[in-house]
């Protein structure tokens, strides 16, 4: 009986802990990850070692990795979209700009939302700026050459959720290399 009893109050004190910030120091990949949500689509924090989305007062820009010193509180419970933990941001510990011709991989998908009647205006997360430049998600800028123009155009138009590879170029503008 007393290893169940050692195991109850290990229980209790494990328990006890729930819902205490732990200070960490996080990872954030350069890029932006796209997420299917409960409702829409959008684009969130990549984080290789926590399970971030969005932290409140970080000022993300592409093409840096980051090494960001947090606040990790473990939930009571699950929330319905899976979120187990919330975090707070404390500071920038490093900040690193990546090689400008870095590839990365990005899903590319035109509509927000995920009924089809959705309003078409505020359903876009693509914006056609000019020839060869789109905005995604109001986030970051895409350039497509124009070799490879209509083989994205053909997606966008079509409304085709794709796998794209890119290459950062600087600041929020990306370069599409072309389709997975």
């Amino acid at each position: 009986m007393s290893g169940f009893k050692s195991f109850l109050f290990s229980l209790a004190l494990l328990s006890s802990f729930v819902g205490l910030a732990q200070e960490r120091i996080i990872t954030v990949a350069p890029n932006l990850s796209f997420e299917n949500y409960e409702h829409f689509k959008r684009l969130v924090l990549d984080s290789p070692d926590s399970e971030v989305v969005f932290l409140e007062g970080f000022e993300y820009e592409w093409g840096y990795t980051y090494e960001i010193r947090v606040n990790e509180r473990k939930l009571p419970s699950t929330l319905s979209d899976g979120t187990r933990f919330e975090y707070e941001f404390i500071e920038v510990v490093s900040k690193t700009k990546v090689i400008e011709d870095t590839r990365f991989q990005l899903f590319i998908d035109p509509d927000r939302y995920f009924e089809e009647d959705a309003d078409e205006g505020m359903n876009q997360t693509l914006v056609h700026v000019n020839d060869s430049t789109y905005r995604y998600f109001d986030m970051v800028n895409i350039l497509v050459s124009p070799k490879l123009k209509a083989k994205f155009d053909n997606a966008y138009i079509q409304g085709k959720a794709r796998l794209g590879h890119f290459e950062y170029v600087s600041g929020d503008t990306i370069r599409f290399l072309g389709f997975k």
